[in-house]
């Protein structure tokens, strides 16, 4: 027991009773809580948005689902593949693949895949050197959905402005790629094209994987993308 004095009187408390009253908050707080968890339902789509928020933000890799896992392991055999094919075709060519799974970057010479730009009818006219068709065939192949894992790969193809961002011909050069890419399968809402600030005669593939369910790709975009 315990006493406060109080105008002349002795109060008595018990000691205990502080303690009593703070496990009884205790106890309903977690039942509250309990009964939050039990109402609540997840939605796939933005539990892995968050997951990749906080995964770009921290530079840190979250566990991931048997599905996503799976479906990141599919994406790395594919771009592999399509890594070794570029440096096959433009041995020039730099193929990042470290990191964070479900990732290339490649970075080559554009003039390893334009011919001259030529001057016609008052335009001009930018196309892809011939010979490369096995290449796209391969990067349509790659990004193509997976039905097996539900795994998604997005390509941009981005054009180097020269340090000149009203110049013409990165946007005809980007252009140009895009046709030839459509024309070997790639489906236009996988891919997109832009131009970015960087060196002159430089461009760059980037393939970004996305797993089941997620509602963007798990790598953003660099910046320069339009």
């Amino acid at each position: 027991m315990a006493g406060l004095v109080s105008g002349g009187k002795r109060i008595v408390q018990e000691e205990g009773g502080v303690f009593v009253l703070y496990l009884s908050v205790f106890f309903l707080l977690l039942a509250f809580f309990i009964l939050l968890t039990s109402l609540s339902t997840f939605e796939n789509r933005k539990f892995d948005a968050v997951v990749q928020a906080v995964q770009d933000a921290f530079g840190v890799t979250m566990a991931q689902g048997p599905a996503a896992q799976a479906a990141l392991a599919r994406a790395d055999e594919r771009l592999g593949a399509v890594g070794r094919r570029l440096v096959a075709v433009v041995p020039d060519a730099v193929i990042d693949q470290g990191g964070k799974g479900g990732t290339l970057v490649a970075t080559l010479p554009a003039s390893s895949l334009f011919a001259p730009a030529t001057a016609e009818g008052g335009g001009t006219v930018v196309t892809v050197l011939p010979g490369r068709e096995g290449l796209w065939r391969q990067m349509a192949e790659a990004v193509r959905p997976d039905e097996e894992t539900g795994l998604e790969i997005d390509l941009e193809f981005l054009v180097a402005d020269g340090g000149n961002p009203g110049a013409s011909l990165p946007v005809f050069q980007a252009g140009a790629m895009a046709r030839t890419l459509t024309a070997a399968g790639v489906s236009p809402n996988a891919m997109s094209v832009g131009v970015e600030k960087g060196t002159a005669d430089q461009v760059r593939f980037l393939f970004h994987a996305r797993p089941p369910h997620a509602g963007a790709p798990l790598n953003p975009a660099p910046e320069g993308r339009p």
